[in-house]
């Protein structure tokens, strides 16, 4: 599949994808959609290979598109497949994972030696090492599917690494955490709103007055479908969310605007 340039996928036109069909080698859109919103679907499809094909009223690629249609939606721009950017997910920012762990709306400076703090998403340890470095007392379990990525973790006795899919491993956990941090997928094939239900499973696993930290698309802010509303409702009886700047993850190649959500669990459940 020849894709020799990165083209930003927006917002809508993610929730789009997610919800799109994939059959073989044809990608088949869920909805008849307007002619300019159209034109710039078609132009994301294009920019990862896919071409209109009336008789098949689908957009055709040259093989299976569901990789790269996965990796454009965690990512948020196409990836270039001329050199094999196919990750689906984004590498939280050093700087940005330091914010989230230690900035004014976090407690895990505060909590107790020996505390859990769970890391669902762990990726390369960007936000591990942000968290051990604000409080290094807690023992921290990162969950990471991709071994390639978890081996990036340095060896520490303060960190079990988990290699399991987060909503696998909350399958049969048996702890609970005093903090959860997190950089959730935002969106995957089906799944258009796929970081919600992980915040859900990671709450769960909270303790008692345990903290959420979690990252999350901007839609969050103003998006209107009853799920973003019933999230704003959550958090906000719970916490509350702190936009943060244009380009956060430009380092991790992504233009997507993103908020930080804060929640707390109460103490009785």
């Amino acid at each position: 599949m020849a894709v020799s340039t990165s083209v930003p996928v927006p917002e809508f036109a993610r929730e789009i994808l997610a919800e799109a069909r994939i059959e073989g080698r044809n990608l088949y859109l869920p909805q008849q959609l307007s002619t300019a919103d159209y034109q710039k679907v078609d132009r994301v499809l294009e920019a990862m290979g896919g071409k209109w094909n009336r008789r098949a009223r689908a957009h055709v690629f040259p093989d299976d598109p569901s990789q790269i249609i996965e990796a454009a939606l965690a990512r948020g721009s196409t990836p270039n497949t001329d050199r094999k950017v196919l990750e689906a997910y984004w590498a939280t920012p050093e700087p940005l994972a330091r914010h989230l762990v230690a900035g004014q709306h976090s407690g895990i400076a505060a909590l107790p030696p020996g505390a859990r703090v769970l890391e669902p998403s762990a990726g390369d340890g960007a936000l591990v090492r942000a968290i051990l470095a604000t409080n290094p007392g807690v023992e921290v379990t990162a969950v990471e599917p991709d071994r390639a990525r978890a081996a990036c973790i340095d060896y520490d006795p303060r960190i079990t690494i988990v290699i399991d899919g987060f909503e696998e491993f909350a399958a049969t956990a048996t702890s609970r955490y005093a903090a959860v941090v997190m950089n959730p997928p935002f969106a995957l094939p089906g799944r258009p709103t796929v970081w919600m239900d992980h915040l859900h499973t990671a709450w769960d696993l909270l303790d008692d007055g345990g903290q959420l930290l979690a990252l999350a698309p901007n839609g969050y802010t103003y998006r209107n479908h009853r799920d973003y509303r019933a999230m704003r409702e959550f958090i906000t009886a719970h916490g509350g969310h702190e936009p943060l700047p244009a380009g956060a993850f430009a380092a991790s190649g992504t233009d997507t605007d993103t908020v930080l959500l804060h929640a707390r669990r109460p103490l009785h459940r």
